[in-house]
């Protein structure tokens, strides 16, 4: 289930969120992230997880991270389906 209280946040809110336990996506995606082992982990539709250290397209991941509309994730199952 998504956050319907308050369902879009800035990165910041989204991001310490994320470091208490939640996931968190934008609206467009079928995917997450995640805090693990200490670095976001990008989990994306096809399946693959992505430390984002590891990124191919920086300046794609850091627009999203510029977004204002982050969503708390609280059902995986509605993410992906």
């Amino acid at each position: 289930m998504i956050d319907k209280t308050n369902k879009v946040h800035p990165f910041r809110h989204a991001f310490f969120e994320m470091l208490n336990g939640k996931k968190i996506k934008l609206p467009s995606w079928k995917g997450y992230w995640a805090w693990e082992n200490n670095t976001i982990m990008m989990h994306c539709r096809d399946g693959q997880v992505i430390d984002i250290r590891n990124t191919d397209n920086v300046a794609y991941t850091f627009s999203n991270v510029a977004s204002d509309d982050w969503e708390i994730v609280d059902d995986l199952e509605e993410v992906t389906t």
